[in-house]
Order: C-alpha cells, then sequence, then structure tokens
C-alpha cells in the first residue's frame, strides 16, 4: 500500500477573504515526474462520438501528464471538469473520466484545452460525492448535482449563455486575482491549506514545489470564488491543525487506475474527503476536502 507524507503545516497569511496555511512534507525533494501543464504535441478530445462524461488524452512526449482533479476545461462540445486526478503516462492514451460544467451547448469542436481556473468549493464537493442532504460520500459522480451547483453560481454571480462554469470563473477573475495578490509560496512549500468562513476547507499538496508554484493563483482563486459570496472570517491555527492532525491519521487505501498510477482514498473519517494519486511510492498529488464545510456543500 502507498503511504501519504506526513504533513507539516507553518504560520497562516491573509489573501482577502482566505487564511492561507504553507503546507510542507516529509518526502524527499526529486526531480519533477510529470507535468500539469498541456505540452503543444498532447491532445485532449472528444471520443469519436461524444459523450458528456469522457474525453480522450494523448501524450505522445516524454514525460507523463497529470491533469489535476477540478482543471476545467474549454472548448469541445461543451466544458468539463477533470473529477479525480489522473495520470497520462509518456507515449501513452487513455480515456478520462469528466463532468460538465456548460449545460446549454452540445455542439462545437474536437479539441478541448486546459482552462485557466480550477473549479471552485461547490462543484468539488460534487466531484467527492458530497451533498448535505446525504450523510458520507457517494460512489460516483452525479451530473445533475453538477448541474445543480454550476446554476447556484449563477444565481450569485449573474447569468451565463451557456450556463457555463468557465464563462462564469473568466468574468471574475480581474477582481479575484487582486485579491490574491498578497501572498505567495514560500521556498519548499509544497502544498496549501486553505481557510475560509472560519474553518478549513481545501488542502492540496504537489509532489514538486514548483507545480504548487504554476497551480496557486487558479487554486486560491477557485476558493475565493466561493469565500467572496460571504464575510470574510479568519481561520484559527488550532482547526486548521486539527484538520491536518486528522488527515495524517486517516487509513489509506489504494486501488489501481490503470497504467503506472494508483489512486489513494482516506474516507473513513466523515469529516473529510481526501483523495489521492501516486507513482510507485511518490505522492503525486493530494486533495483534502471540509466534507461538512458549508461551501463545499452548497447547491
Amino acid at each position: 500500500m502507498t503511504a501519504m507524507p506526513a504533513l507539516h503545516m507553518g504560520a497562516p497569511a491573509q489573501a482577502g477573504p482566505l487564511t492561507v496555511f504553507p503546507v510542507w512534507t516529509d518526502s524527499p525533494i526529486a526531480p519533477a515526474a510529470c507535468r500539469t501543464s498541456l505540452p503543444a504535441d498532447a491532445r485532449i478530445d472528444e471520443l469519436p462520438t461524444p459523450v458528456v462524461g469522457k474525453l480522450r488524452v494523448s501524450n505522445p512526449g516524454g514525460t507523463p501528464l497529470l491533469l489535476l482533479e477540478g482543471a476545467l476545461l474549454d472548448g469541445g462540445w461543451q466544458h468539463r471538469v477533470v473529477t479525480r486526478s489522473v495520470l497520462v503516462d509518456a507515449q501513452g492514451q487513455r480515456d478520462v473520466q469528466v463532468a460538465c460544467v456548460e449545460q446549454n451547448r452540445w455542439a462545437g469542436g474536437k479539441i478541448q484545452r486546459l482552462a485557466r481556473h480550477r473549479a471552485p468549493l461547490a462543484v468539488r464537493g460534487a466531484l467527492h460525492g458530497l451533498r448535505a442532504e446525504t450523510p458520507g460520500r457517494g460512489t460516483e459522480v452525479d451530473q445533475s448535482d453538477v448541474w445543480r451547483r454550476v446554476s447556484r453560481y449563477e444565481r450569485d454571480l449573474g447569468n451565463s449563455p451557456t450556463s457555463s462554469l468557465v464563462d462564469l470563473q473568466d468574468r471574475q477573475a480581474a477582481e479575484l486575482a487582486a485579491i490574491l495578490s498578497t501572498t505567495r509560496p514560500l521556498y519548499g512549500q509544497r502544498g496549501v491549506l486553505i481557510g475560509a468562513a472560519g474553518h478549513p476547507v481545501l488542502l492540496e499538496v504537489f509532489d514538486d514545489p514548483q507545480t504548487l508554484v504554476e497551480q496557486w493563483e487558479a487554486l486560491l482563486s477557485a476558493v475565493a470564488l466561493d469565500a467572496r459570496l460571504a464575510p470574510p472570517q479568519p481561520t484559527p491555527g488550532r482547526r486548521a491543525r486539527a484538520f491536518v492532525q486528522r488527515l495524517n491519521a486517516a487509513p489509506v487505501r489504494s486501488t489501481s487506475m490503470g497504467g503506472r498510477a494508483v489512486a489513494l482514498d482516506a474516507d473513513a473519517d466523515k469529516l473529510l474527503s481526501a483523495r489521492g494519486i501516486a507513482l510507485g511510492n511518490r505522492l503525486l498529488h493530494l486533495v483534502a476536502v471540509n466534507a461538512k464545510h458549508h461551501f463545499v456543500l452548497a447547491a
């Protein structure tokens, strides 16, 4: 079984409505095992007969490609979101599970692009199968629930012609970037725990500090999209420490994802839902959401 590394949290900084805690791990730093940006020769395509929940990724290059949970995809027959982190091997091809975040379009070109943004918290909650009315975590993504949550953002932020989450986040990008311009990752930092409305809400950890730098703005702006809709409230360090301690203690199970990667899950504790992806004993990406936070459950 692949074990998650021990996590160590530093002192927080305040970024607008967010409390941002730096996170380090006890894993040795090694050259990056994969990339999260889409290289010029890689493609994300609709299937020959397009379907809502699946896209085909081709990676002819020499470096594995990691598509991150919550990554938004722009183009194709409709905008999509990656439902959980997945590795496409070097010189490999695989079909990737996605969900639709654009309800009123089913036409267009074949090619998808990685959008600038990551999905906000309510959509991330849907990807983990978390609902306010149902305790625990579901086993599959409910497309109707994803659409319901995108519609909730429309009610708060204004309508999109095609009910597209990508369009809604593009509209807010400049304002959110200004809010978050005061904080950056620290030396060697490989993860971040974000608090909102007084409680920890999302933790993400990467294998390489540079990946965190590359994902920083997209990650924080997605959480800020939710936090700006509620009164700002700092998150106390004791709550953040308790969240990390709970995650460090959670039992982990691993399952094959096909190819070289394995999926990690830690959800026995009903207060958090954690998922990761590893290559051998090396953790590539870890996500943990607060399964009781009202931003995660909002619909």
